[in-house]
């Protein structure tokens, strides 16, 4: 027994002379937590062997501790100096010293730089894991906030310390899709609209790039099915509609028949075949895209009337007016109190030539009155017909009323 307690003395004495005295001074200073005096001797030990792998990595760890400890703000601003978030300094440096006690500079090294690697991955994760449900924790807070209809504090504090939260999250582990989602949500509720698109687009860059769809394909799915979705809405809302087109195109042509691929790419066409600064020719040509594309929403959103909508102006605007009847009267199936739509039958059915229907026009101009005794362009586009139909003092009071409403 004294043999093995002889022997065990012996290795620690042993251990203890291969360390310098700079890095032996360091571990003891910590020990006795004297952390300023610790962190100046694996200052000078990094200073005279730069190659000191153990060094990095136990400097790194001593900066994570005071960092993360508010009893140490004061140590830390110390020795931050002059930043303005000596947390964040503290731990950018840690960051730093971890990186260095990973780079093996010799083959001797490369043993010790994996054994580093896999304790500082332990660490960064985490650190990760504490940002990320420091920033959950806020989120909650701020919607009980938000219920509870409470305004002061702005509520909106709670969303901004989330974000803080999420970017040191991300600094411990950049490649964590998880963050990157949160903060988008995040944004979106800060009405940041860029930021939310420029985080979901990160968060399906870092998805994508991860072992998940091999480790768990399911999971994966959905993730990346919410991404996406959201993703497409901020660029739509964004009238990016370039981004927003193809990133439409790349989910159909995995899925097909996914309905917000195919219902964002046909009002993104929409959208691009109204603006103005393209070619007659070219708008035409959206516009025959746009139709297609929304025949395709149509049947994957059957009861979704805004398809419709834009189907029967699309059709109006080409000249296929018969088609554009149809789909303004399948609109009003689904919506029947939509006045925008009923105005553009009305006008039809009074000028549209062969598909004229004066008494048609009568009766959705009266029916657009009566939901709006304010409508000017209704009341007149009422009196037209009533005249044309033979009925010429009601006709005339009509457009009076219309023109009285106008001077108003």
């Amino acid at each position: 027994m004294k043999r093995t307690w002889v022997v065990a003395v012996l290795l620690i004495a042993a251990g203890m002379a291969l360390a310098t005295v700079e890095l032996t001074s360091a571990r003891l200073y910590k020990k006795q937590g004297e952390w300023l005096k610790s962190l100046q001797n694996y200052d000078e030990e990094l200073r005279k062997r730069p190659e000191s792998l153990d060094a990095y990595f136990e400097r790194g760890e001593l900066l994570k501790e005071i960092a993360a400890d508010p009893a140490r703000a004061g140590l830390a601003k110390q020795i931050a100096g002059d930043k303005p978030n000596p947390q964040l300094e503290l731990y950018d440096r840690m960051l730093a010293d971890f990186r260095e006690a990973q780079t093996a500079r010799t083959a001797k090294d490369e043993n010790t730089a994996k054994k580093l690697k896999k304790k500082i991955e332990v660490i960064l994760q985490d650190l990760w894991a504490h940002f990320y449900s420091q920033a959950v924790q806020n989120d909650s807070s701020y919607a009980r906030a938000v219920a509870a209809s409470l305004e002061t504090p702005d509520p909106r504090t709670f969303l901004q310390t989330a974000i803080e939260n999420l970017d040191m999250a991300i600094r411990m582990v950049p490649g964590k899709w998880n963050a990157y989602g949160l903060k988008a949500q995040i944004c979106g509720k800060l009405d940041d609209r860029r930021a939310s698109a420029e985080n979901w687009r990160l968060a399906l860059e870092k998805i994508e790039a991860s072992d998940m769809a091999k480790d768990d394909p399911q999971a994966y799915r959905q993730a990346i099915e919410v991404i996406r979705a959201n993703l497409l809405e901020e660029y739509y809302s964004m009238d990016q509609y370039d981004d927003a087109m193809r990133l439409a195109d790349e989910i159909l042509r995995v899925e097909p028949e996914n309905a917000d691929a195919v219902q964002f790419k046909a009002f993104s066409l929409a959208r691009k075949a109204s603006d103005t600064t393209l070619t007659d020719e070219q708008r035409k040509a959206m516009k025959t895209q746009a139709i297609t594309a929304l025949q395709s929403a149509r049947t994957s959103r059957p009861d979704e009337p805004v398809i419709l909508y834009y189907i029967g102006q699309f059709h109006l605007q080409l000249g296929d007016t018969a088609q554009s009847v149809q789909a303004f009267q399948d609109y009003l199936k689904l919506d029947d109190a939509d006045r925008e739509v009923r105005f553009a039958l009305g006008v039809i059915y009074l000028e549209g030539g062969s598909f004229a229907n004066t008494v048609k026009a009568r009766d959705e101009f009266a029916h657009l009155v009566a939901i709006d005794s304010t409508d000017v362009a209704s009341w007149i586009n009422y009196g037209i017909a009533l005249i044309r139909l033979g009925d010429n003092v009601k006709g005339k009071q009509a457009i009076e009323k219309g023109k009285s409403l106008r001077h108003e």
